[in-house]
């Protein structure tokens, strides 16, 4: 018994080691966050994906201007041959067996244009994609970059709501030790203990928020969840925007419709479903082609073939094919495209005015985490004192117990406001920069 007991306790440290040996330990500064979010975000890297696929397209396109070569090996068993009777007699035309090997190759020559035009169309598509992935890209990075200050947000709200635990607590002796001494009610001691039971669940709910918030950042950086992440930032003000917080917001709004990539994506997708167009028309115009044949064919009347029993043919034609009426589907898919060509116009004009809103709205936002961050800075530096003067009247009786309390909720009020304001601060220049289409600037 004990020798089992022994083997299930070195089991278990066992599988304890090699737990810890893959867990890692991963320090992460503003930095690496946007480095790794770069390379390791899964959306982004199938956004790449979807890029190096419009490449092969684009490759695709063009291997329409050469020509196709086929190979063919053929043997037919004639079940049952032609006969024709001619002045009573009978004729039959063709052999028991027949075999070919042939060498096909076809070019064409005209097709209305639809080769020049698909190439341009894959061209602006890659072009699109392209735009596509860096906006992606700098999303990528926001997104990472909100989650990497959400943790450090977490890190002070839980800092301050151990803090206003502790405070309750020596305020909750102090009270007792009053309260032993008969200079405080009962009321003071209620008071004191309900203050304590109050910030226990704001504890529980900070502590929660801290771990969902490095979850969240390992998500986004595609971060094994077992994985522990040591944040080497503080929360403190950040200047992101640097000359760009004096600029006024119609100079924004011109820098946004020259760097925003969701446009330039449009724009160029407008230009694909153009050309998508052109190649309507260019389904009302005959196409031409040209084909060789290169044969080898024997006919036998048994299936012992040898090489000496063929012989070899050879073909060359030119085709001109021009549909006159297939029910008038030309004209309906060029309809359809117009349609879409138009459809991508009120995309456009749709993004346009939204990137218009965006920017206004991320602009007043960081004006007003501005004008806020100064006050919530004032009322800080005011509760606390107000805290201390609130402690110092009571041990001399001046004031109540009631005042202290207030002036505990206060400070942490004030104090969670402030935090709360820093981060808001921070992540309003980071989204304005993001509506300008210039995020990359904190990095490149």
């Amino acid at each position: 018994m004990r020798k089992l007991l022994l083997f299930s306790i070195l089991i278990l440290i066992f599988n304890q080691y090699l737990f810890s040996q893959s867990k890692k330990i991963i320090e992460l500064s503003f930095d690496d966050v946007i480095g790794i979010s770069k390379s390791e975000n899964l959306s982004l890297r199938s956004k790449i994906l979807e890029n190096e696929y419009q490449d092969l397209e684009v490759w695709k396109s063009y291997s329409y201007f050469l020509p196709s070569l086929n190979y063919q090996v053929l043997a037919t068993n004639n079940l049952e041959l032609p006969v024709f009777v001619f002045m009573g007699q009978k004729f039959t035309v063709g052999t028991k067996f027949a075999f070919q090997h042939s060498l096909d190759l076809s070019l064409p020559i005209l097709t209305g244009g639809s080769r020049w035009f698909n190439i341009k169309i894959q061209n602006n598509i890659k072009k699109s994609l392209s735009e596509e992935l860096k906006g992606k890209e700098k999303e990528v990075v926001l997104q990472s970059l909100q989650a990497y200050y959400g943790t450090i947000l977490a890190a002070s709200l839980l800092k301050t709501a151990n803090e206003s635990v502790d405070v309750s607590k020596s305020n909750l002796e102090q009270v007792k030790k009053y309260y032993e001494a008969g200079t405080a009610t009962e009321l003071d001691l209620q008071r004191a203990k309900a203050q304590l039971a109050a910030s226990l669940p704001n504890l529980e709910k900070a502590k929660s928020e801290k771990i969902l918030s490095l979850q969240r950042l390992k998500f986004l950086l595609n971060i094994s969840f077992e994985d522990s992440l040591v944040i080497s930032d503080s929360l403190m003000k950040k200047d992101f925007l640097q000359d760009f917080s004096s600029t006024k917001l119609s100079e924004l709004k011109d820098i946004s419709f020259e760097n925003r990539n969701d446009i330039k994506s449009l724009l160029y997708k407008i230009e694909a479903t153009k050309q998508s167009e052109n190649i309507s028309l260019g389904s009302f115009t005959p196409t031409v082609s040209v084909s060789a044949n290169l044969a080898h064919q024997a006919q036998l009347s048994n299936s012992n073939v040898m090489w000496n029993d063929y012989i070899r043919s050879k073909s060359i034609s030119l085709a001109l094919i021009w549909p006159l009426f297939e029910g008038g589907r030309k004209i309906l898919n060029y309809q359809q495209a117009r349609i879409q060509t138009e459809q991508m116009e009120l995309m456009f004009e749709q993004a346009d005015k939204g990137r218009i809103l965006d920017v206004e709205q991320n602009y007043y936002n960081f004006s007003e985490s501005v004008k806020n961050l100064e006050s919530l800075n004032e009322a800080m530096i005011q509760s606390k004192e107000s805290l201390r003067l609130a402690n110092l009247l009571y041990a001399e009786g001046m004031s109540t117990q009631l005042d202290v309390l207030n002036a505990q909720l206060l400070n942490t009020s004030n104090q969670t406001q402030y935090y709360q304001g820093i981060y808001n601060y921070n992540i309003s220049q980071l989204n304005l920069l993001y509506s300008m289409g210039i995020l990359n600037k904190i990095w490149e």
